[in-house]
């Protein structure tokens, strides 16, 4: 596995409709949440011909197990976008976030929090 990445996301970027990956950091105060971004190449809309609920739940699963045979608690939720809506999110402002993606919030475990 590439030393670059974590092995959360080096997995996750072997499923068939993934694209690439990233963290988000959310930062209020001294609280900190670290959100892991799946980008897919496919439609987000559930009643779309061309939406892949099989890849999405893969995402999920991948995710969660990682996290739990780490004993992690580093990610505290899951994104799934769309490759498209990147774009679409930076001329239509953060008010459109939510339309096409789909947010899983990760338990966090022992309610550690991690530098990572």
């Amino acid at each position: 596995m590439n030393q670059d990445k974590a092995m959360v996301r080096e997995l996750v970027e072997r499923i068939e409709g993934v694209t690439r990956t990233w963290f988000e950091l959310e930062i209020e105060g001294h609280n900190r949440k670290k959100t892991l971004v799946a980008e897919v190449s496919f439609d987000l809309d559930a009643n779309s011909a061309h939406f892949l609920r099989a890849t999405c739940d893969a995402i999920e699963d991948t995710v969660a197990t990682v996290l739990r045979e780490e004993n992690s608690d580093m990610v505290s939720k899951l994104k799934i976008v769309n490759r498209a809506q990147k774009s679409a999110d930076k001329s239509a402002g953060a008010a459109t976030a939510a339309h096409g993606a789909k947010s899983t919030k990760i338990a966090p475990n022992n309610g550690r929090s991690s530098p990572n």
